[in-house]
């Protein structure tokens, strides 16, 4: 396991704390996520787990060998192409060149990477951009996972693509820490970041998924918590699903998921 004890981090000698004694364990097999508004200190808590920075104070103990870790925002200046870069990771995390490129096709595939790995990133879109960051960290199979914001920047296959991804190394006994929209929480521990520290929190009631089947349908109508509005997609919570369910169906409504 991963153990976070006492961890304080401020930028500066006089700088405000942006987290002030947080004790986390990241255990293997298990998600764990962390929710927490814009600007709190999640990333900064994620890159720490990660060892892309060190904290203050405190310390951070059981962190293996091999890391994946996918940044909220994948650098985009890189005149390398998505292949050249992965293979310098690889080298880095001692993988074969022939397993490197084998697997570098494999993860461009799965995750539909346009127009493919042989372009410079700094030509990508930021969404294409977004997988190479998630390929970097796929590339050997992680023992401790850490995602800042897996949504960010995704389109839909390949964010459905990376919950795959995810799964497969949870059930591979990998050690999971993410950052995550409350809309979007997996299975798992919860914890929300406030004032500096962690809070254990429940999932409370059931978040359902529902698209609009006509014009007009506003979600006002569905009487209940909105963790997530987008064009053709409402995310909900309620702790009476049954109710609503009828209700949203009658009204137009299609399912998408419902997660307890």
């Amino acid at each position: 396991m991963t153990v976070v004890q006492g961890v304080r981090k401020r930028y500066s000698r006089t700088g405000p704390w942006v987290l002030d004694g947080v004790d986390l364990t990241v255990d293997p097999g298990v998600v764990t996520v962390i929710v927490a508004g814009n600007g709190i200190g999640k990333s900064t808590l994620l890159r720490l787990v990660a060892g892309a920075s060190v904290p203050t104070g405190g310390r951070i103990t059981g962190r293996p060998d091999t890391v994946g870790y996918v940044p909220e925002r994948a650098p985009a200046a890189i005149r390398m192409t998505a292949r050249q870069y992965l293979g310098h990771i690889g080298r880095m995390r001692g993988l074969p060149p022939g397993q490197t490129q084998a697997r570098v096709d494999e993860l461009a595939e799965r995750l539909s990477l346009v127009p493919g790995p042989d372009v410079p990133i700094a030509s990508l879109s930021k969404g294409n951009g977004q997988k190479v960051a998630v390929m970097q960290a796929f590339l050997k199979p992680p023992e401790l996972l850490v995602v800042d914001e897996p949504a960010t920047g995704l389109d839909a296959p390949a964010r459905a693509e990376l919950a795959a991804m995810m799964s497969e190394a949870e059930q591979d006994g990998a050690r999971i820490l993410l950052s995550a929209h409350e809309s979007a929480v997996p299975n798992g521990k919860l914890y929300r970041l406030l004032n500096g520290k962690l809070v254990p929190e429940a999932l409370r009631g059931m978040r359902i998924a529902l698209r609009p089947t006509r014009p007009g349908l506003s979600s006002a109508g569905l009487a209940a918590e909105i963790l997530l509005e987008e064009p053709g997609r409402v995310v909900v919570r309620t702790d009476d699903a049954d109710t609503l369910l009828l209700k949203a169906l009658a009204d137009g409504w299609s399912l998408i998921e419902a997660v307890s």
